[in-house]
């Protein structure tokens, strides 16, 4: 097929079929590089489809170079800044969901994902807002494999990640001058946010989570970490051993992360995380910590608003009721506590050495004996049983 007959054309490219024969139902895209013919497959007999997968390539092409924001389409920035900073930032798994739900979105708006960069506005924004904050759902393919996402609606915060995310990838496009400027994306009105949880658990609860993950070393290790020190739970998952714990102390900011106002600090070590330390698991990780974190959730019985987070406020409360000193819980935590005297974190980490914290490490110690107890207490009672379709399910001994 010829460019001439092809049913449609985009810049220097067409639709065709294979000259060969071979797959006579699917389409290609066709263009002249470098004097040749190449053809890409679109993987697609639908005509329209085809299209589609046509006018999202010339796009990336274009993309490449320079665009006003009226002509530069929006998702194919979010693929470059995956590909080109996305090994520079944590947790690339929340911000690759982020943007999908963006593309789960533009596909039911009136913007279509052909959206331009000049399309992010207040009211397309407001738009996306309410759609995540209400019952929705997408099915969106991505590298290959198909999303299918249904949700009675997320929180503000959530919906205030994914407009971080946006803004991120926006503002890469912008540093690469791709595009002329990133556009001011407003935030999620701070009465649509949540208050922040208060929630905390009790020994046994937190026994009952470290005793159910007996068959995922690597999230015990980290659960128990996150009992041990406090630290937050993305830090902890990318807690090295090796590299982080030095006799006494652990330096809980990872190799290569950035230096901000939330910086995990350098804590004391008690004794049952250096035995911890010294067998730390080198085990392949569960696919999902979040599906993990859910279902242990729904099969412990525990509350819906029971974060990974929960397990820290759960920390922070146990030492005031210790009554450690705010200054030990502040240099314990990275941060400066709104009860304390001290003015900056520098100020904290000059006036408490992490060897010298004695009223903390008894209660994190205690807090840990506490644990540890439960935990055993729970499998006396609890068998966490693995079905034959990779399942969990928790039976009731003697029951």
């Amino acid at each position: 097929m010829s460019r001439e007959t092809s049913p449609f054309i985009v810049g220097d490219y067409w639709l065709d079929k294979r000259r060969d024969g071979r797959s006579p139902d699917i389409w290609q895209i066709t263009g002249r590089e470098k004097g040749a013919l190449v053809y890409r497959s679109t993987k697609c007999r639908d005509l329209e489809a085809a299209k589609e997968e046509l006018r999202a390539f010339d796009a990336r092409l274009r993309s490449k170079k320079r665009q006003d924001n009226e002509e530069a389409e929006l998702v194919p920035h979010l693929f470059h800044y995956l590909r080109e900073h996305g090994p520079d930032v944590h947790r690339i798994d929340t911000v690759e969901s982020s943007f999908r739900a963006w593309i789960g979105f533009l596909m039911q708006d009136e913007l279509t994902t052909g959206a331009k960069v000049a399309d992010i506005t207040k009211s397309s924004v407001a738009r996306f807002r309410r759609w995540r904050m209400g019952p929705h759902s997408w099915a969106v393919e991505w590298d290959g494999r198909a999303y299918n996402h249904k949700h009675n609606g997320v929180s503000g915060e959530a919906v205030q990640r994914n407009i971080d995310d946006l803004r991120a990838a926006l503002r890469h496009a912008e540093e690469e001058k791709r595009i002329d400027k990133a556009p001011r994306i407003p935030s999620v009105d701070k009465t649509l946010r949540s208050k922040p949880r208060k929630l905390v658990l009790t020994p046994a609860q937190l026994g009952a989570i470290v005793a159910y993950a007996d068959h995922e070393p690597d999230v015990q290790a980290w659960i128990w970490l996150l009992i041990g020190t406090a630290v937050r739970p993305d830090a902890g998952l990318a807690f090295e051993p090796d590299k982080q714990w030095h006799g006494q102390v652990a330096n809980m900011h990872p190799a290569g992360w950035p230096e901000t106002n939330k910086r995990n600090p350098v804590v004391p070590v008690i004794e049952p995380l250096k035995v911890l330390f010294k067998a730390w698991p080198d085990g392949k990780p569960v696919k999902s910590r979040k599906i993990w974190w859910r279902t242990m959730r729904r099969l412990l019985g525990l509350p819906q608003k029971v974060i990974p987070k929960t397990i820290r406020h759960t920390v922070s409360s146990h030492l005031r009721n210790s009554a450690v000193p705010g200054e030990q819980i502040s240099a314990l935590l990275g941060h400066k506590d709104e009860d304390d005297t001290l003015e900056t974190t520098s100020e904290i980490y000059a006036h408490v050495d992490p060897t010298k914290m004695k009223a903390a490490i008894r209660a994190l110690t205690k807090l840990w004996e506490q644990v540890d107890r439960e935990a055993t207490k729970w499998r006396r009672v609890h068998t966490v049983s693995i079905t034959v379709d990779n399942n969990k399910s928790i039976v009731r001994n003697g029951s």
